[in-house]
C-alpha cells in the first residue's frame, strides 16, 4: 500500500502514469504535507512523492513568465513580486527521491508521452511552472492570495504552454479515498 491511502486524498490527475494527489487531511509519515498542497506520487509501494510546497509560489513563477512571455501582462510583475521564491528548489520538496528517480522522472517528461514535453534544460524551472498554470487553472483556491490582486486573470490568456497534468473524466472510477477532485457523487 502506498503511504498516502493511508490518509483521505483525492486524485487530481496524472503526470504521465504518475499519479497527482490532492490531501483532504495533513500527511506526515514517508512525506510531510497539508491540504493546502499536492502531491506527486504517492510514496511507499508507488513513486517516491514530490510535494507541492507552495503551490502560491508556483503561481507566481507562472504569472511572471507568463508576463514575460506575454509582454500585455507586464503589469502581474508587481503584484507577484512578494511572493516569488528565491530558488525553485524551495517549491518542492522530493522524499526519497535518488539520483536515478530524479533522472527517470525528468526523462519521462521530456518524452512524447506527456503532453507538453520539456527539454532537456530547466527542468525543475519547467515543472515548477507546469504546476503553477495547473494551480491557476484548476485549483485557483491553492493560491487566492496572489490571484486575489490579479483582476480578471483569464481574461486575453489565449495560449497554453505546459499543460502536463491529465485530468481523470467525472464518471471514471478511481481509487482514491476521497475520490476524482473534480466530481463528487452526490
Amino acid at each position: 500500500m502506498s503511504h498516502i491511502d493511508s490518509f483521505k486524498h483525492e486524485l487530481v490527475g496524472y503526470i504521465s502514469w504518475v499519479p497527482v494527489y490532492h490531501p483532504l487531511e495533513d500527511i506526515d509519515g514517508d512525506f510531510v504535507c497539508t491540504t493546502k498542497q499536492i502531491v506527486i506520487g504517492g510514496g511507499s509501494g508507488e513513486h517516491p512523492a514530490m510535494v507541492l510546497e507552495s503551490p502560491l509560489k508556483a503561481v507566481a513563477l507562472f504569472l511572471l513568465k507568463l508576463a514575460e512571455k506575454e509582454k500585455r501582462f507586464m503589469f502581474w510583475k508587481d503584484l507577484v513580486a512578494p511572493y516569488l521564491p528565491e530558488t525553485f528548489e524551495e517549491v518542492v520538496t522530493f522524499y526519497e527521491w535518488t539520483d536515478v528517480t530524479y533522472a527517470d522522472f525528468f526523462k519521462l517528461l521530456s518524452s512524447d508521452g506527456v503532453f507538453n514535453a520539456m527539454g532537456e534544460e530547466n527542468q525543475l524551472e519547467h515543472l515548477i511552472l507546469g504546476l503553477g498554470e495547473f494551480i491557476f487553472y484548476a485549483m485557483p483556491e491553492l493560491a487566492v492570495a496572489v490571484l486575489d490582486k490579479v483582476k480578471q486573470p483569464y481574461k486575453d490568456i489565449f495560449h497554453i504552454y505546459y499543460n502536463s497534468i491529465l485530468i481523470v473524466p467525472p464518471n471514471m472510477p478511481v481509487y482514491p479515498n476521497g475520490g476524482n477532485m473534480f466530481f463528487k457523487k452526490k
